[in-house]
């Protein structure tokens, strides 16, 4: 499935019912389930579901700052080196 339609399927069945989430809600979710995929990591158990969660969380922060994700991820991942993306993450 591409990011596109998962990002047009969370707008439709998501969008009007957190709208009136702020994005500061929105980010401190994101840090929470970010947590929650760290301790199933730990634990080696529903890694598959918090990453599917924070996947949700990106998809409606995207949708609520008006980024297309498939456009985003062509122009700062497809686009770049795999050396320039490494040294992003690793500093």
């Amino acid at each position: 499935m591409e990011i596109s339609t998962l990002q047009a399927w969370a707008q439709e069945h998501f969008g009007e019912k957190l709208a009136d989430l702020s994005l500061d809600y929105g980010v401190a979710r994101l840090l929470v389930q970010v947590g929650q995929l760290g301790d199933a990591a730990i634990k080696q158990r529903d890694v598959d579901k918090e990453l599917t969660d924070v996947l949700f969380v990106l998809l409606a922060l995207a949708n609520r700052s008006g980024v297309d994700l498939q456009r985003a991820a062509q122009r700062y991942l497809y686009e770049r080196s795999p050396k320039e993306i490494l040294e992003r993450l690793t500093g």
